[in-house]
């Protein structure tokens, strides 16, 4: 203890500060043996200042086994203070008389150090021996009372019944999801023509413009591959995967009505300079290229009847 008296003695040569305000709570006041209390010491001040709680002697209480170490928190007020709150735990394990002890803030600033002395006081102790044997039962103490039936009502079959519930629900829930997909998948999907296949991609490529964004050349390879498509659909033939002079060849011997085949050709040979001769094709080439490939489809796409009208 030796150590601790000469920090007490070091401390009390400090000078005193003077805080705005200082409170300290202890819970609860009425103390039984080996109960243990909170301390809380509260301490407003200004903000220039930085407080920390200084070593004491908690005799004749006892700083509990397992107990958390003091702790402190800052607040930072308005105006220039500040509110410093200090916590700590103690108990009383032998003592008849406990009191709170004497306590020590010690204080460091632009004013150089100082401490706050928190003087003790003394705390009321509750006797369960003596209450043991008291007049009045209220305040008598007769040890654990003897367990008592309680009716605790019992949710078991609501939870059962609700589950249930929940089950046959989910289960309809699927049938019905299930009888709609095969539902709609049994729906005859609208049958899309080659043609109108065809100016569909064609009015998409034109929206979309890549000649403006300098990809001239992928549009003309997507519009070959349009026009190849929709002949090779439209004369029964796998167009896509022909080389330039297979493509031409099977459409000279096929010979598709209202095709201008001399203009295909022509325009077929420009195109290959395109994809195979890195030919940078301008916005106009493009846009004439999208018209020319549009008056190949509406020349050769055969004639429909309308429904709801006479052939």
């Amino acid at each position: 203890m030796s150590w601790l008296l000469a920090l007490l003695a070091a401390a009390a040569a400090l000078p005193e500060a003077s805080p705005d305000a200082l409170d300290v709570q202890v819970t609860p006041e009425e103390v039984t043996l080996g109960e243990h209390l909170a301390v809380r010491v509260s301490v407003e001040h200004d903000a220039r200042d930085v407080y920390s709680l200084g070593a004491f002697d908690p005799r004749p209480l006892a700083v509990p086994a397992g107990a958390p170490e003091p702790r402190s928190r800052r607040e930072e007020l308005k105006r220039g203070h500040a509110r410093t709150v200090f916590e700590l735990t103690l108990a009383d394990y032998g003592s008849l008389q406990p009191r709170l002890p004497d306590l020590v803030l010690l204080v460091s600033g632009p004013e150089g150090a100082r401490q706050v002395s928190v003087r003790g006081r003394p705390l009321k102790f509750r006797s369960l021996v003596q209450e043991e044997g008291g007049d009045s039962p209220e305040h008598s103490h007769h040890g654990p009372k003897p367990p008592a039936d309680v009716l605790v009502r019992s949710w078991l079959w609501a939870f059962i019944l609700g589950g249930l519930a929940l089950v046959a629900a989910a289960l309809l829930m699927l049938r019905y999801l299930r009888a709609r997909r095969r539902l709609a998948s049994a729906a005859p999907q609208p049958e899309i023509y080659p043609d109108e296949l065809a100016l569909q991609r064609l009015q998409s490529l034109r929206a979309d413009a890549p000649w403006a964004r300098g990809e001239g050349r992928a549009a003309i390879f997507a519009l070959s591959e349009i026009v190849r498509a929709y002949l090779g659909a439209r004369l029964e033939f796998n167009a896509l995967d022909l080389t330039s002079a297979e493509y031409l060849a099977e459409l000279r011997r096929r010979r598709l009505i209202g095709l201008d085949l001399a203009g295909l050709i022509e325009e077929v040979h420009w195109e290959d300079l395109v994809k195979f001769a890195r030919l940078a094709p301008t916005a106009e080439e493009c846009l004439r290229a999208i018209e020319g490939a549009e008056s190949v489809v509406h020349h050769t796409r055969p004639l429909r009847a309308v429904p709801g009208k006479a052939a």
